[in-house]
């Protein structure tokens, strides 16, 4: 398989485009990306490659980083080609907390997705409305806190107009009837597309909504000319994504860290 195919798989973060409300910064050692939002998600940290014996002083520096943007907490991603090879140990000794005991799998599509039925109706994101509706079903979906979903909501104006304009990003919505269900977002790089933000409110899980968003995210990637799809799943998830013909291609782990001065 091509090597930088895998490599977008693992760290996607690293590849897409983003909107010119965020910033992304690489170094040797990772790739720290800041976006809008009060969230511990809204700093990510991924394509990990500290040295033998470095990590704490790896973890000062990007911690000075995000102090110098105000920042106080981060998403980290751990992939299989992370250095050093304990490195989640040795973070978590350091006082990160994993989100998860299992991770996700790496989850990789490179053909038009099998056929599933549906009785959703999907369509891309293009008027206000369908955006709050969206971020609404995101933020029941994913159970958010009050404050998380209040920032949410807070900054859509903003973000529907950025992402109206850009074209790094597109946000897709399922319907049932008039009833938005679920959603997704989809991010643009060179070597594909990279799936994200899904989620489905619990009144509709498990009915095929996840899998009508796929299938509408495919063309996309085809009409780009990159005709991959990358997602990370939990076990529950990935077994429905590998029905669709995704392929695991390793599997990550999730560190959240929190720090004060």
């Amino acid at each position: 398989m091509d090597p930088e195919l895998l490599a977008f798989a693992e760290d996607p973060s690293a590849f897409v485009r983003i909107g010119p409300d965020e910033e992304r910064i690489l170094t040797e050692r990772a790739v720290v990306t800041f976006a809008p939002g009060e969230h511990f998600w809204s700093t990510t940290v991924a394509r990990v490659r500290f040295g033998a014996g470095k990590v704490a002083s790896a973890l000062d520096e990007i911690r000075s980083l995000m102090r110098s943007r105000g920042r106080r907490a981060a998403a980290w991603s751990i992939g299989p080609s992370a250095t050093p090879a304990d490195v989640v140990p040795e973070l978590t000794a350091l006082g990160l907390e994993r989100e998860s005991v299992t991770g996700s799998s790496i989850l990789l599509l490179t053909s038009e997705p099998d056929a599933v039925p549906s009785t959703f109706d999907v369509r891309p994101v293009t008027t206000f409305e369908d955006h709050l509706a969206a971020i609404e079903v995101a933020n029941e979906g994913f159970g958010f806190p009050p404050e998380d979903a209040k920032d949410e909501l807070r900054r859509a104006r903003d973000t529907f107009e950025i992402e109206r304009v850009g074209d790094h990003t597109a946000r897709l919505l399922a319907l049932d009837g008039e009833q938005p269900v679920a959603t997704g977002r989809a991010w643009f790089a060179p070597q594909g597309v990279y799936l994200g933000g899904g989620a489905t409110i619990p009144s509709h899980r498990r009915r095929g909504a996840m899998g009508s968003l796929i299938a509408a995210a495919w063309p996309e990637a085809v009409r780009g000319g990159t005709p991959a799809l990358v997602t990370f799943g939990g076990d529950m998830s990935a077994s429905l994504l590998q029905r669709l013909g995704f392929r695991t291609v390793g599997r990550l782990d999730h560190l959240i860290d929190r720090f004060e001065e």
